[in-house]
């Protein structure tokens, strides 16, 4: 079959630019027809067109011939529990412990719910379930995940609802026919640091580099023989679910033949890494979705952009700027996938604009002790971060404020500040210490409701063609 569903972009993609954009992965395709998964041949081949083709045992001849309508297959494939963006597996460096992470929509939650149905995990097909979890809103969020953790050992998971009687096996202990074992290899997410990150399972066998890795093992740690090419950082001894692991975090600088040989014995490749940057606009980031709040977004790549092959959008919504950047259309949950990079932008209908209001406190006072490390002087000189203890006069030109959480919460300034006077009071400490004047004009504030005090000043000036630049700003801004 020349088309498959491409279940890592969420689209119904032709074997050639699947090919073009390096889609070789495990478990990505899927048969339009009879949704089994299929996989990517022929690639490099001189007498066969690239196709997609089930595995042994698993051919159909109706699947074979089938074209079918491409929107009637995207709408069907949307609408199916994608595997791939709704299980995944999680090691924590925090608590060392192992979850599954599981994401529903707000509809599939609805339905879950409606129907009592479970989310089930067991070490076998056929035993009780280790993990049952009700499905309910007040449980699961929508499109954000829930990590559970797994509290035994297997080298198989299977994962299913109690409504429907599908399994799903995973792997994420790795072992082979003859009880060879393998070290599992885990993505380190960007947003941890050395002590505390979570890193997601590398479900395929390629691996990229300049990429962090946490290499798992389930047996006895041997020292890596890599030499060159490659950043090793500590061992990680940990036990859980009863029995003892080890880790090492790694990032492949480079490719060797040391290296290649290495993983290849562990049935893994090496391949130089892609990058993916999303410039704008700036979104909120939920689990690894980012949520934009525009028409479109800008991205760079270290790829060209490929419609249905990399991106899930069409050729006309896609505009190359040069660079490696280009503009994408948003009119959807849009999906960019290439090798290591990965973008899933969501529109901005599926966030809240509710927000709590934080009021900003202001007080007067000469001398100021910052009370944590969250204050900032403000004077002539800039601005400078104040330390917890640490204690400052203040003056006319100079304010201090105060931050909790990243937020603006209290501003202190001087008790004769220019701020903190107004009116006739105000205007005469801009006359006694601010000279610059400038030319008077009545239209400047015709559409402005004067005080006594602005009025008077105003015909003032109007008899002698200027006014005091600073008390021109005030007046304007209504504290005078």
């Amino acid at each position: 079959m020349r088309k498959a569903y491409d279940t890592m972009l969420s689209d119904y993609v032709d074997a050639d630019t699947a090919a073009q954009s390096g889609g070789f992965e495990s478990y990505r395709y899927e048969c339009a027809c009879c949704w089994e998964e299929v996989r990517l041949c022929a690639a490099d081949s001189r007498n066969q067109a690239t196709h997609f083709r089930h595995h042994s045992g698993n051919n159909n001849v109706e699947c074979e011939n089938y074209f079918g309508n491409r929107n009637a297959i995207i709408s069907n494939g949307l609408s199916r529990k994608n595997v791939r963006d709704k299980i995944e597996f999680y090691f924590s460096n925090t608590t060392k412990m192992f979850s599954i992470g599981v994401k529903f929509s707000a509809e599939e939650i609805a339905s879950f719910e409606q129907s009592g149905a479970c989310f089930q995990v067991r070490n076998a097909s056929s035993i009780k379930p280790v993990i049952s979890i009700l499905i309910s809103g007040s449980r699961f969020l929508p499109d954000a995940s829930e990590l559970i953790p797994i509290s035994e050992f297997s080298w198989e998971y299977y994962v299913s609802y109690s409504n429907d009687p599908k399994q799903r096996k995973y792997e994420v202990f790795r072992k082979d026919g003859r009880g060879c074992l393998y070290p599992s290899f885990f993505k380190i997410k960007a947003d941890g640091d050395d002590n505390n990150f979570l890193a997601k399972l590398v479900r395929s066998e390629t691996l990229y580099t300049n990429t962090p890795y946490l290499i798992v093992f389930t047996h006895q740690y041997h020292t890596l023989s890599f030499q060159n090419g490659v950043n090793v950082g500590e061992v990680i001894n940990f036990r859980t679910m009863e029995r003892n692991f080890a880790g090492v975090v790694v990032t492949f600088t480079n490719k060797t033949a040391e290296i290649e040989q290495q993983l290849e014995a562990w049935k893994y490749k090496l391949e130089a890494n892609e990058t993916l940057t999303l410039l704008w606009p700036p979104s909120s980031q939920v689990d690894e979705s980012m949520f934009i709040g525009a028409e479109c977004a800008y991205i760079f790549s270290s790829f060209d952009m490929q419609a249905h092959g990399n991106i899930n959008v069409h050729s006309e919504d896609i505009v190359r700027l040069g660079d490696g950047i280009s503009k994408i259309s948003i009119k959807g949950r849009t999906k960019v996938y290439k090798k290591n990079a990965e973008l899933l932008l969501d529109n901005h209908e599926g966030t809240t604009d509710e927000y709590d209001v934080i009021s900003v406190a202001h007080q007067a006072s000469k001398n100021y002790v910052a009370p944590d490390n969250g204050a900032y002087l403000f004077n002539r000189c800039g601005v400078s971060l104040m330390s917890k203890g640490m204690s400052t006069s203040l003056t006319i030109e100079s304010e201090v404020r105060h931050y909790s959480f990243g937020y603006l919460d209290r501003i202190i300034t001087a008790p004769n500040s220019a701020k903190a006077m107004v009116g006739k009071c105000l205007l005469h400490d801009i006359l006694i210490h601010y000279k610059r004047t400038e030319a008077f004009s009545w239209s400047d504030y015709d559409s402005l409701e004067l005080s006594s005090v602005a009025f008077e000043y105003i015909e003032f000036c109007k008899k002698t063609g200027s006014i005091n630049s600073a008390a021109k700003q005030f007046i304007e801004e209504g504290y005078i």
